[in-house]
């Protein structure tokens, strides 16, 4: 995870970057119930984070790792590396790190300690980064692990991310990085948020073959409405890598008009109850303060886990103004070996 550098996105909203700093280690403690975390944070903030995370009792620790810079970020799902396990020569096997080559989510909010995150960390971690051709975030990637990613064609074949290159070209891509053989392109519309519609906020996997599809809440159906029909009406007829049907299951967003005010910069705010967070046995799932609807989703998520993961429900207000949720704020890193 990662906390917000003082001269980052929101330098200019102080009162916006201590909600959301407050928010993201709510989110970090929760998730330290079951599995050590770690939180990127710009030189000019450390004594700070070490102070306010020595005060916090988990289960597994909380550690702070320093950053150069201090135009940090919060959403580290789309500025660290995504990590995968590589497979070879012979019967080796490593942890690397993929650099997507992060942009600012096409030119918007680039900032110099963002725009190197994924390159300076690996290099901190001394693990292997892998090079990629092609620019795109984290929060734009959905695999089930077993063969199949869904993506949002707004997120990534747009000109301000991969300018010139056509889908397959992309797609070869995201094959050879991520081992998958299977892509799932769900048309998601460019300019509708910071992100161009991130799939991670839209459509979920919760294992092989069962998926949870955001859905649309507006009284007034907007484009936000056609790309959640579009992605039911394409999911429900696709198959995964393996030849499976997708069982879909829907979770509806909040009520907006409970809400005062809205998303960063104009842009809507993302209340979005699928960009949970999967943990070693649990889940941390985001609540509003819609009391019908939150109720509804932890009812959901506790039908579709059953036994196999505890809910722990936390409730963001920040995050969703700024445009993403607690998916977006975290990136893991798989168990190895």
């Amino acid at each position: 995870m990662g906390w917000p550098g003082w001269e980052g996105i929101l330098k200019d909203y102080p009162e916006r970057l201590v909600k959301a700093t407050q928010e993201v280690s709510t989110i970090a403690a929760a998730i330290a119930h079951f599995e050590p975390v770690t939180v990127i944070v710009g030189a000019e903030r450390v004594e700070e984070a070490e102070a306010y995370f020595a005060e916090i009792d988990t289960p597994f620790p909380i550690k702070v790792h320093r950053v150069e810079g201090d135009s940090m970020d919060l959403w580290m799902r789309d500025i660290a590396p995504v990590f995968v396990i590589k497979e070879g020569p012979g019967d080796d096997r490593s942890l690397v790190g993929l650099d997507y080559n992060f942009n600012g989510w096409g030119g918007k909010y680039p900032t110099p300690t963002t725009v190197d995150l994924a390159r300076n960390l690996l290099k901190d971690i001394n693990m292997e980064r892998v090079e990629t051709s092609i620019v795109t975030e984290g929060g734009a990637l959905e695999t089930d692990g077993d063969g199949t990613l869904l993506v949002t064609e707004s997120s990534i074949v747009n000109d301000n991310r991969n300018p010139g290159k056509s889908r397959q070209e992309i797609e070869d891509e995201l094959v050879r990085t991520l081992g998958v053989k299977k892509v799932i392109w769900i048309p998601g519309r460019p300019g509708l948020d910071s992100t161009d519609c991130h799939v991670d906020a839209l459509v979920r996997f919760v294992r092989p073959g069962v998926i949870v599809l955001s859905k649309a809440n507006e009284e007034k159906p907007t484009d936000w409405t056609v790309v959640y029909e579009e992605a039911l009406e394409m999911l429900s007829s696709a198959t995964d890598a393996q030849g499976r049907p997708f069982e879909i299951l829907e979770i509806e967003e909040p009520d907006e008009d409970l809400f005062e005010g809205g998303g960063f910069n104009d842009d809507r705010a993302v209340r979005s109850y699928v960009n949970y967070l999967l943990v070693n046995g649990g889940v941390i799932l985001p609540q509003f303060g819609d009391p019908a609807h939150d109720a509804a989703a932890i009812r959901t998520a506790q039908r579709v886990f059953g036994d196999e993961r505890r809910i722990l429900p936390v409730l963001i207000d920040e995050l969703p103004r700024l445009g993403g949720g607690i998916h977006c704020s975290t990136q893991e890193i798989p168990l190895f070996p």
